[in-house]
């Protein structure tokens, strides 16, 4: 008997292939310091801040305790400011935040400059079927 897993198996390709992304982007995000998800949530306060932890785990698909334990570490680097709303946490970025986000957005356009030359065509497709895939799959589990 012979598995088919390694071409069929949804979880098996999709946990290959971040392996595989996730050693290019720790590469090619290294000059931040940090892992590369901090420098998302970085961006997305860019985009819009102040925000909540909540807002921003659910906004990038994180548990709460993930980014509130992620910005407790962008604060001790002086990054973003916290500020308790009642139960609610607002997180602000700082005047030190610019460097850190110019190093950021350069590297988020490296990533997808390599990604567009390695995946080609491909990359759109893929990017939209995993954005659907995936709600799909957040939907069912809360329901």
């Amino acid at each position: 008997m012979t598995h088919h897993f390694y071409q069929t198996c949804a979880y098996f390709t999709a946990a290959r292939y971040m392996r595989s992304v996730e050693q290019l982007t720790d590469k090619i995000f290294a000059p931040t310091g940090l892992k590369p998800a901090y420098s998302y949530i970085m961006m997305a306060l860019e985009d819009h801040h102040p925000q909540t932890i909540k807002e921003l785990a659910t906004k990038l698909g994180y548990e709460r305790s993930t980014i509130s334990r992620m910005t407790k570490t962008l604060a001790q680097r002086e990054l973003v400011s916290l500020q308790a709303q009642g139960r609610a946490t607002s997180i602000g970025l700082t005047a030190q935040s610019a460097d850190f986000l110019a190093t950021a957005n350069h590297c988020l356009d490296q990533l997808t400059a390599t990604t567009d030359r390695l995946m080609g065509n491909d990359k759109a497709t893929m990017t939209t079927l995993l954005t659907s895939n995936n709600q799909k799959i957040r939907e069912d589990l809360h329901s």
